[in-house]
Order: C-alpha cells, then sequence, then structure tokens
C-alpha cells in the first residue's frame, strides 16, 4: 500500500477513547515526547489540554470530557504536525 496514503490515514483516523496524548502518537509511533508535545503545541491542541485534569495524558471520553469538533480537528492536527517532525 502506498505510504503516503496510510499516513494521511492516520492523519484522518478518528480518535480513539485514549489520552489526548497518544491520538497525537498515533501518526508516529517512535516520536519522542519533546516531539508530541511540540505538535501539540503547534496546533494549539495545548491551549484546551491544560484545562483538563492531566492534560495531554487526559483520556478522551464523550461522556466525561467531551471534545469540540474544534479540538478533535486539532488533535488530528497535530498528528500532521508530527509526521513532518519525523
Amino acid at each position: 500500500m502506498d505510504t503516503n496514503r496510510n499516513q494521511d490515514m492516520a492523519d484522518n483516523f478518528p480518535l480513539i477513547q485514549d489520552m489526548i496524548y497518544n491520538n497525537i502518537k498515533i501518526a508516529n509511533p517512535n516520536a519522542t515526547k519533546h516531539d508530541i508535545i511540540l505538535a501539540a503545541e503547534k496546533a494549539k491542541v495545548l491551549d484546551f489540554a491544560w484545562e483538563f485534569p492531566k492534560g495531554l495524558d487526559t483520556w478522551i471520553d464523550d461522556s466525561r470530557y467531551p471534545l469540540s469538533s474544534i479540538q478533535q480537528q486539532q488533535i488530528q492536527l497535530a498528528r500532521k504536525f508530527l509526521r513532518a517532525l519525523s
């Protein structure tokens, strides 16, 4: 399968019920914590993540910590930024 297509699928893959951090890391499982934080910052994910009790380690849950569609898009954008860093 085409590598670019696989990467686009990872970027646009729906968010999984997991931590915000892992939802970004899915774009590059070998990324460092530093790179994930840089990507989150660039995509403005940190603007809302720090409002949650555990920041990037907050578990995404529709009932407890629902994300707006814009916040979900920001996480997907962070995936693209993370992939570009690698």
